[in-house]
């Protein structure tokens, strides 16, 4: 009797395995579909798709609940704006200058320390003294990392450190939409508040790639360019989504946000084996540090507002990819 919640559970751990794993795999993946065409058309293309699965789902599966109230509506558009548009912009703009393992390290690692410290500045929160020393700790590592490339240290040069800083505001970008969307997770279904800002983000990239979309060679690109571009809208964009999301819903979204310390890991690991990208030695160690300084910043401490609002954005399962 007492096997089957266990077997339930392991296969609950098993998704959220699969999930740091597809959302790692998001940035070489990326990176292969920025080197066919620009990074607005790219972007366009994963959310386009990504957003027309999530609707499917949500309207297959949600009944009334996948409506949004009409006080929310202009916060879901403006989730869409931060977290899908403008952070997805940086995100794929980046990839066009830096290898995918700079943003594979980058934005999981700095994305959670930057809300954080938004919130103290924001929300005047008292900082305790572990998140205090890991704000410290990340920012000591960034700088290692960053070092590395202005240093000259890999491969990119100045053009690298143009992506690097990129992926700095994507994960700007995405602490901004971690606060921004409070008040919206607090009170409505995660997962259509995710559809709905997916397809609010989707319209605007459309819109910042249709000049581009224009001088697109189509007779040139391959079918592997659009398995590429299905695997991104399915599988990090919808399926890990999905997939997070029931974990949040099994184990909570504690237990589910420890598994995060493996999308860097993941994605550094993929980027190396697909596309024989490497890091200097001085970027290994500030991408430790970074590691550390999410650990001691994410810590089990007295619930505050924004870790109640980052369970909450946890829930929602729109990733860092």
């Amino acid at each position: 009797m007492s096997g089957k919640p266990e077997r339930s559970t392991g296969r609950i751990y098993l998704l959220l395995v699969l999930t740091t794993v597809f959302w790692g795999s998001a940035f070489p993946a990326s990176k292969v579909a920025v080197a066919s065409v620009s990074p607005t058309v790219a972007a366009f293309f994963r959310f386009g798709l990504g957003a027309v699965f999530m609707l499917l789902i949500l309207w297959l599966g949600k009944g009334k609940r996948r409506r949004i109230p009409k006080q929310f509506r202009g916060a879901v558009i403006g989730l869409g704006v931060t977290g899908v548009a403008l952070y997805n912009l940086f995100f794929f703009w980046a990839l066009h200058f830096s290898p995918a393992s700079d943003g594979s390290m980058i934005i999981p690692t700095m994305s959670p320390v930057i809300t954080v410290l938004l919130a103290a500045l924001w929300w005047k929160e008292k900082l305790q003294r572990s998140r205090l020393a890991g704000l410290v700790v990340a920012f000591a590592g960034a700088l290692f990392f960053f070092s590395g490339i202005l240093m000259g240290d890999g491969v990119g040069g100045g053009e690298r450190l143009i992506g690097a800083l990129f992926f700095l505001l994507a994960a700007i970008c995405w602490a901004f939409y971690t606060l921004y969307g409070n008040g919206v997770l607090k009170e409505l279904d995660p997962f259509p508040v995710t559809a709905y800002a997916m397809l609010t983000g989707a319209v605007l990239l459309g819109l910042f790639a249709a000049p581009d979309l224009m001088s697109v060679s189509w007779s040139s690109l391959e079918p592997g360019f659009w398995i590429n571009q299905f695997y991104l809208a399915l599988c990090p964009s919808v399926l890990a989504n999905w997939f997070y999301y029931r974990g949040v819903q099994s184990v909570g979204a504690s237990r589910a946000a420890m598994f995060m310390y493996i999308v860097p890991v993941s994605g550094v690991l993929l980027a190396v084996t697909l596309l024989g990208e490497r890091l200097a030695p001085v970027q290994v160690f500030g991408s430790l540090l970074m590691v550390l300084g999410i650990w001691l910043v994410n810590r089990r401490q007295e619930p505050s507002p924004v870790e109640r609002q980052r369970n909450r954005s946890a829930e929602a399962g729109v990733e860092q990819s």
